[in-house]
């Protein structure tokens, strides 16, 4: 039996994708749809804000794929955040989820070499 996948998207600004862009980055993490996926379902529950929220049309469409399980955690905590729609709580995580989620050491990757990788984003 496979476990089914479903795919999430939602849109961003550019300016908001550049910032998420910037938080998978000192997080590191190779690639932002992974950043997405262990921020939103690792978020403890919180209250969103406006902060970075932008009048500007949301024009970058950004996703990434989870099972059944994921997704019903994902809308629970939506829920628990006051989050009008899931996608309202996916953007919020994304700018800030480093500020109010523990990020634990993936399962690719040890934790020196993720250090380093923090380390070598830093010097830039």
């Amino acid at each position: 039996m496979t476990d089914e996948k479903t795919a999430i998207y939602f849109k961003v600004t550019p300016a908001q994708k550049e910032t998420i862009d910037l938080r998978a980055q000192e997080n590191g993490f190779d690639d932002i749809y992974t950043y997405l996926k262990v921020v939103a379902l690792r978020a403890q529950t919180f209250s969103i804000s406006d902060a970075g929220l932008s009048a500007e049309e949301p024009t970058v469409e950004l996703g990434f794929s989870v099972n059944k399980l994921q997704k019903e955690i994902l809308e629970e905590k939506a829920q628990e955040s006051g989050a009008k729609e899931l996608t309202e709580f996916l953007i919020y995580v994304a700018l800030h989820g480093v500020v109010t989620s523990v990020i634990e050491i993936r399962s690719t990757g040890k934790l020196d070499s993720m250090l380093e990788r923090i380390m070598a984003s830093k010097r830039r």
